[in-house]
Protein backbone atom coordinates (compact mmCIF):
# COMPACT_ATOMS: atom_id res chain seq x y z
CA UNK A 1 0.00 0.00 0.00
CA UNK A 2 2.74 2.47 0.94
CA UNK A 3 4.70 1.67 -2.24
CA UNK A 4 1.81 2.76 -4.42
CA UNK A 5 1.36 5.95 -2.39
CA UNK A 6 5.08 6.69 -2.72
CA UNK A 7 4.91 6.00 -6.47
CA UNK A 8 1.90 8.28 -6.85
CA UNK A 9 3.55 11.12 -4.94
CA UNK A 10 6.73 10.73 -7.00
CA UNK A 11 4.69 10.80 -10.21
CA UNK A 12 2.73 13.87 -9.12
CA UNK A 13 5.92 15.64 -8.02
CA UNK A 14 7.56 14.86 -11.35
CA UNK A 15 4.59 16.17 -13.32
CA UNK A 16 4.23 19.35 -11.26
CA UNK A 17 7.94 20.18 -11.38
CA UNK A 18 7.98 19.52 -15.13
CA UNK A 19 5.02 21.81 -15.72
CA UNK A 20 6.48 24.53 -13.49
CA UNK A 21 9.84 24.35 -15.24
CA UNK A 22 8.10 24.76 -18.61
CA UNK A 23 6.11 27.73 -17.26
CA UNK A 24 9.26 29.39 -15.91
CA UNK A 25 11.11 28.82 -19.19
CA UNK A 26 8.25 30.19 -21.27
CA UNK A 27 7.88 33.22 -18.99
CA UNK A 28 11.57 33.99 -19.09
CA UNK A 29 11.67 33.70 -22.88
CA UNK A 30 8.56 35.83 -23.25
CA UNK A 31 9.96 38.62 -21.06
CA UNK A 32 13.55 38.35 -22.35
CA UNK A 33 13.64 42.00 -23.37
CA UNK A 34 12.62 43.10 -19.87
CA UNK A 35 15.52 41.13 -18.36
CA UNK A 36 17.93 43.00 -20.66
CA UNK A 37 16.77 46.43 -19.50
CA UNK A 38 18.87 46.75 -16.34
CA UNK A 39 21.59 44.95 -14.43
CA UNK A 40 19.29 44.11 -11.54
CA UNK A 41 16.81 42.50 -13.94
CA UNK A 42 19.63 40.39 -15.39
CA UNK A 43 20.56 39.15 -11.91
CA UNK A 44 16.92 38.43 -11.15
CA UNK A 45 16.71 36.46 -14.41
CA UNK A 46 19.70 34.37 -13.31
CA UNK A 47 17.93 33.68 -10.02
CA UNK A 48 14.78 32.57 -11.83
CA UNK A 49 16.79 30.36 -14.16
CA UNK A 50 18.30 28.70 -11.08
CA UNK A 51 14.75 27.74 -10.12
CA UNK A 52 14.42 26.28 -13.60
CA UNK A 53 17.48 24.15 -12.80
CA UNK A 54 16.07 22.96 -9.46
CA UNK A 55 12.68 22.11 -10.96
CA UNK A 56 14.11 20.33 -13.99
CA UNK A 57 16.44 18.32 -11.75
CA UNK A 58 13.49 17.40 -9.53
CA UNK A 59 11.45 16.34 -12.57
CA UNK A 60 14.28 14.24 -14.00
CA UNK A 61 15.18 12.66 -10.66
CA UNK A 62 11.57 11.74 -9.87
CA UNK A 63 11.07 10.28 -13.35
CA UNK A 64 14.18 8.15 -12.84
CA UNK A 65 12.87 7.04 -9.45
CA UNK A 66 9.70 5.88 -11.17
CA UNK A 67 11.66 3.94 -13.78
CA UNK A 68 14.56 2.53 -11.76
CA UNK A 69 12.99 2.20 -8.31
CA UNK A 70 12.58 4.33 -5.20
CA UNK A 71 16.20 3.93 -4.07
CA UNK A 72 17.62 5.59 -7.18
CA UNK A 73 19.53 8.83 -6.59
CA UNK A 74 20.57 11.59 -8.96
CA UNK A 75 24.31 11.58 -9.60
CA UNK A 76 26.63 14.42 -10.55
CA UNK A 77 27.69 13.34 -14.04
CA UNK A 78 24.53 12.42 -15.93
CA UNK A 79 21.68 14.27 -14.22
CA UNK A 80 23.12 17.34 -12.53
CA UNK A 81 25.52 18.27 -15.34
CA UNK A 82 22.76 17.75 -17.93
CA UNK A 83 20.25 19.95 -16.12
CA UNK A 84 22.87 22.59 -15.35
CA UNK A 85 24.09 22.78 -18.93
CA UNK A 86 20.56 22.96 -20.33
CA UNK A 87 19.69 25.70 -17.86
CA UNK A 88 22.85 27.66 -18.69
CA UNK A 89 22.11 27.33 -22.42
CA UNK A 90 18.54 28.54 -21.91
CA UNK A 91 19.74 31.45 -19.76
CA UNK A 92 22.41 32.29 -22.33
CA UNK A 93 19.69 32.90 -24.89
CA UNK A 94 18.32 35.68 -22.67
CA UNK A 95 21.67 37.21 -21.63
CA UNK A 96 25.26 36.03 -21.05
CA UNK A 97 25.41 37.41 -17.53
CA UNK A 98 22.07 35.78 -16.86
CA UNK A 99 23.67 32.42 -17.69
CA UNK A 100 26.61 33.07 -15.37
CA UNK A 101 24.47 34.14 -12.46
CA UNK A 102 22.12 31.21 -13.02
CA UNK A 103 25.06 28.80 -12.70
CA UNK A 104 26.16 30.46 -9.46
CA UNK A 105 22.64 30.52 -8.00
CA UNK A 106 22.06 26.93 -9.16
CA UNK A 107 25.19 25.67 -7.43
CA UNK A 108 24.19 27.44 -4.21
CA UNK A 109 20.71 25.95 -4.49
CA UNK A 110 22.20 22.52 -5.19
CA UNK A 111 24.32 22.79 -2.05
CA UNK A 112 21.29 23.52 0.12
CA UNK A 113 19.23 20.87 -1.65
CA UNK A 114 21.95 18.30 -0.92
CA UNK A 115 22.13 19.43 2.68
CA UNK A 116 18.38 19.07 3.19
CA UNK A 117 18.34 15.73 1.40
CA UNK A 118 21.20 14.40 3.51
CA UNK A 119 19.43 15.48 6.67
CA UNK A 120 16.17 13.69 5.88
CA UNK A 121 17.06 10.75 3.63
CA UNK A 122 20.60 9.73 4.50
CA UNK A 123 20.81 6.46 6.37
CA UNK A 124 24.24 6.67 7.91
CA UNK A 125 26.07 3.37 8.20
CA UNK A 126 28.54 3.32 11.04
CA UNK A 127 31.69 1.29 10.70
CA UNK A 128 32.16 -1.40 13.28
CA UNK A 129 35.71 -2.03 14.39
CA UNK A 130 36.68 -5.66 13.99
CA UNK A 131 38.73 -7.16 16.80
CA UNK A 132 42.39 -7.23 15.95
CA UNK A 133 44.03 -10.60 15.65
CA UNK A 134 46.91 -10.98 18.04
CA UNK A 135 50.12 -12.30 16.64
CA UNK A 136 51.97 -15.06 18.36
CA UNK A 137 52.53 -18.79 18.30
CA UNK A 138 49.22 -19.50 19.98
CA UNK A 139 47.13 -17.81 17.27
CA UNK A 140 49.00 -19.06 14.18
Amino acid sequence: MSASISTKSTLISSIISGILSLVIFATLRFYAQWFNDSQLNILFGGYLFSWLFILSLTCLSNAEMLIFGPDFQAKLVPEIILCLSLTAAAAGVVHRVCATTSIIFSLVGLYFLNRISSKYYNNAVFAVDAPLRKSGKKYK
